[in-house]
């Protein structure tokens, strides 16, 4: 598959975030004024638009999605993934064991929205999913988390660990939070005027209270360089 310039892979729960705190629409901007490509495999489109379709408390957020599926701003990649994103899996569940047993980090749409961008050789991915961007980006820290919260000591499996960092390499990982925050500096809340850093600063809370792991002190940090 070529690679398409701006490309994103985009797991379930980066878009969950945007369309429930009603930002699907930066998606659209990106794609109109950048001509950015949100790519998802089909295990994200069920996770996010078939399964919540069913559940009237989901339903909204999953029509939105379907919507920007329908308009050609999120493109479903159908493609033969299923043996790499099942030793990207693999390796991720294999990598630290606690008393022995594996600890399950890597359910199936983040790991085919890694083979996505692995197959398609893009380096960008959109996911808010903590722990799939600390394996890849930090393990060591994963590791200490995993520590503190369960209590126990976390043995990390070396050649699982190996092998899954070979399949990220050279990938970004970017929150939803991130990708608001360069739609504000590209212009996207330009319409609130004078308030638009009122507007993304309550965009941003509502993007944490949303589901997007973006911590307090973080926000207060990316509005102080606003600010400044």
């Amino acid at each position: 598959m070529p690679k398409k310039p701006q490309a994103l892979a985009c797991d379930a729960s980066s878009l969950i975030s945007l369309t429930d705190s009603c930002f699907v629409h930066v998606l659209y901007f990106f794609k109109r004024k950048h001509k950015a490509a949100f790519l998802i495999p089909p295990s994200v489109e069920y996770e996010c638009v078939e399964r919540p379709m069913g559940l009237k408390m989901h339903s909204l957020f999953a029509l939105r999605l379907k919507r920007a599926i329908l308009d050609g701003v999120i493109d479903v990649v159908p493609l033969g993934l299923s043996r790499k994103a099942e030793s990207i899996r693999w390796a991720a569940n294999n990598s630290f064991y606690a008393d022995g047993t594996p600890i399950r980090l890597l359910h199936q749409g983040e790991a085919e929205a890694l083979a996505l961008a692995s197959e398609a050789g893009i380096q960008n991915v959109l996911i808010d999913e903590r722990t799939t961007r600390m394996l890849s980006e930090d393990p060591e820290a994963l590791r200490l988390h995993l520590e503190k919260e369960l209590s126990r000591s976390i043995k990390v499996d070396e050649e699982s660990l190996s092998s899954f960092l070979r399949f990220t390499e050279g990938m970004r990982f970017f929150r939803s939070s991130e990708l608001l925050l360069l739609a504000y500096e590209k212009g996207y809340f330009s319409d609130y005027g004078e308030l638009e850093e009122e507007a993304i600063e309550a965009a941003l809370y509502r993007l944490k209270y949303s589901g997007c792991g973006v911590g307090m002190g973080e926000i207060e940090s990316y509005l102080g360089k606003i600010r400044r």
